[in-house]
C-alpha cells in the first residue's frame, strides 16, 4: 500500500492494487485503470502518470507518497467487492490526452474523486 499525498505532503488516501482507499482503509473511493483515474462517475475523471494524479486540465491534484508495502487493508475481501462495484458500473473507459502541467489545482483530491 502506498500513501497518496496532497500539496503539503499530508496523507489523504492510499493506493492498494490500483484501488484508492480512504485513510481509514475501509472505503474504496476510486480506481486507477491503466493510467485513467476513476471516482464515483462512470467515466474517467483524470489521469495518473509519473507518480502523479492529475485532473483533465493537467493540473496536479495529488501525488504518491511513501510505500508502506507491509500494510494491507483491514478488510481486503470487502475492499475488492467495493472496487468491483465501481468497475462494473463504468460505461466509458476511454481516457483523453491531457497536457502535463507543473502547478497544483486548488481543488481537494477527496472532494474531486468522490463527487457525483
Amino acid at each position: 500500500m502506498t500513501s497518496i499525498v496532497d500539496k503539503a505532503g499530508e496523507t489523504i488516501a492510499y493506493l492498494y492494487q490500483n484501488i484508492i482507499l480512504d485513510t481509514r482503509q475501509e472505503k474504496v473511493i476510486g480506481l486507477v485503470l491503466g493510467n485513467c483515474l476513476f471516482g464515483k462517475k462512470n467515466a474517467p475523471i483524470g489521469k495518473y502518470f509519473n507518480d502523479t494524479f492529475r485532473k483533465k486540465n493537467g493540473k496536479i491534484i495529488a501525488k504518491l507518497g511513501k510505500d508502506t508495502s507491509s500494510k494491507k487493508p483491514k478488510n481486503e475481501p470487502d475492499i475488492h467487492n467495493q472496487a468491483w462495484q465501481i468497475l462494473s458500473g463504468m460505461k466509458d473507459h476511454v481516457c483523453i490526452w491531457i497536457e502535463e502541467k507543473d502547478n497544483w489545482t486548488k481543488d481537494s483530491f477527496l472532494e474531486f474523486i468522490t463527487q457525483d
